[in-house]
C-alpha cells in the first residue's frame, strides 16, 4: 500500500483486515480476511461522474456483448467509492482468474470489444466535462505552458533549490521540446480527421489504459473493470497508453506489442491514420508533466523530501525505453499494416552510444 493512512482508511470503510497488497498494472490486488479485492484509483474530481458511469453501464448492459462489467463493492455506509485528499478509491470483489494462452492478443481483443460496445452510446453531449475528444492538442499545450511557468518560477528562486527542482531545470529542454514536437506531430498526422472518422468504433476510453482493466475468470469469461476511470475519447488513446505503460514496465518487446495490436485488429481494424496518432501519443511526455503538476502543489516542506535523484533515474530509464519504442514502432506497423509513420530522428542517440541522461541539455538540441 502507498501508506499506513490508506490501509487504515480502506479497513475502516470496507470492514476488512488487510493482509497483503501488490500492484497489478492499473489496480492493486488486496488479500484480506474477507477474500480478495481489486483496488482502483481515480482523480478525486471524478466523484461527480456518477451519472455518466451509470449511463455507460446501462448502455453496456443493453448491448449483446460477450463480456461482463465487474460489480462494485459498497462501503459499510453503502457508497460505491471513497474519496480521501486528492484520490478516489473503489473496489471490486476478486474473481478466480485464468489468464488466456496469449494474454496480449486477448487483451487487444477485449479492448476492441469494449470500444465497439460503446460506439452507439447516446448522451455524450451531456457529459462534456468528462470528454477529451478532439482536445488533445489544446490539453497538451496547456500542460506545457504550466511547465514553462514553473521553470520561470524556479529561475527566480533566490534560495537553494531542492534536488527535484534541479531535475526539472536540467531536463526542461528535452521534455519541453518533446512535448512541442508531439503536438505538432499530432496535428500533422490528421488528428482532427481521425477524431471524426473513428467515432463509429467507440466513444468511451480510459484515463490511462493498462493491464488490470481487462480480466478473465476460470470459465474464460471476459470481464471489464475500472469504470470511474472511463472518459469520452477515441480508441487510439487506450492503445497508445497501453503501449506506453507496457514499454515502461518491460521495455520494448515487439512480439507482445504486435500480438496486442493483432488482437485488436482481429475484432476492429485500425485505420492507417490512427497509427500515426498513436505515435504522437507515445511521443508526448504526459507522465512527467503530471509529475511536475503534482510536485508544484506540494507544500515546501514536502518538496524538500522528494528524492530528485530517484526521479532522475526513473525518468532516464523511461526515456531510454521509449526511445527504442519510438524507433521500432513505425517499422512494426509498416510491416504488419502498411501504415507509413514519419520518424522523429533527433529523439535518440546511436544505439552504441552510452546514454548521457536528460541532464545533458546539449544532447537534446
Amino acid at each position: 500500500m502507498k501508506s499506513l493512512e490508506e490501509k487504515e482508511l480502506l479497513e475502516e470503510e470496507y470492514g476488512f483486515s488487510l493482509q497483503e497488497a501488490h500492484a497489478k498494472g492499473a489496480n492493486t490486488v488486496l488479500k484480506t480476511d474477507k477474500g480478495v479485492f481489486y483496488l482502483f484509483e481515480a482523480p478525486a474530481g471524478y466523484k461527480y461522474k456518477s451519472k455518466f458511469i451509470d449511463r455507460v453501464r446501462k448502455h453496456l448492459s443493453e448491448q449483446q456483448q460477450d463480456f461482463g462489467v465487474l460489480k462494485l463493492v459498497k462501503t459499510k455506509g453503502g457508497q460505491g467509492h471513497i474519496v480521501a485528499e486528492d484520490q478516489l478509491y473503489y473496489l471490486y470483489r476478486g474473481v478466480r482468474e485464468r489468464a488466456p494462452e496469449d494474454i496480449y492478443f486477448a487483451s487487444g481483443e477485449s479492448l476492441a470489444k469494449f470500444h465497439l460496445a460503446t460506439s452507439t452510446f447516446k448522451g455524450d453531449k451531456l457529459f462534456i466535462p468528462y470528454s477529451s475528444l478532439g482536445n488533445w492538442p489544446s490539453m497538451w499545450r496547456r500542460k506545457l505552458r504550466h511547465y514553462n511557468e514553473y521553470r520561470d518560477e524556479l529561475d527566480e528562486v533566490d534560495g537553494e533549490l531542492t534536488s527535484m527542482d534541479e531535475l526539472l531545470l536540467t531536463s526542461y529542454t528535452y521534455v519541453h521540446q518533446l512535448g512541442e514536437i508531439a503536438v505538432q506531430y499530432l496535428l500533422a498526422s490528421g488528428y482532427d480527421k481521425v477524431v471524426k472518422e473513428t467515432a463509429a468504433f467507440g466513444k468511451v476510453a480510459y484515463q490511462n489504459f493498462d493491464q488490470g482493466y481487462m480480466l478473465w475468470n476460470e470459465k474464460d469469461a471476459r470481464l471489464v473493470a475500472g469504470e470511474w476511470n472511463w472518459v469520452l475519447d477515441m480508441r487510439a488513446r487506450d492503445i497508445g497508453q497501453w503501449i506506453k505503460a507496457e514499454t515502461k514496465r518491460n521495455g520494448w518487446q515487439e512480439d507482445k506489442i504486435a500480438s496486442f495490436l493483432a488482437g485488436y485488429n482481429h475484432v476492429s481494424p485500425l485505420l492507417p491514420e490512427e497509427y500515426a496518432v498513436i505515435y504522437g501519443l507515445m511521443l508526448y511526455p504526459g507522465r512527467f508533466l503530471r509529475l511536475v503538476e503534482s510536485y508544484q502543489e506540494l507544500p515546501f516542506e514536502e518538496k524538500e523530501q522528494v528524492n530528485g535523484e530517484q526521479w532522475r533515474s526513473q525518468l532516464e530509464d523511461e526515456l531510454a525505453s521509449m526511445e527504442e519504442a519510438l524507433r521500432r514502432y513505425p517499422h512494426l506497423v509498416a510491416q504488419q499494416y502498411g501504415a507509413s509513420i514519419p520518424q522523429i530522428d533527433w529523439l535518440w542517440r546511436p544505439e552504441d552510444e552510452e546514454a548521457q541522461g536528460v541532464s545533458d541539455e546539449t544532447s537534446s538540441e
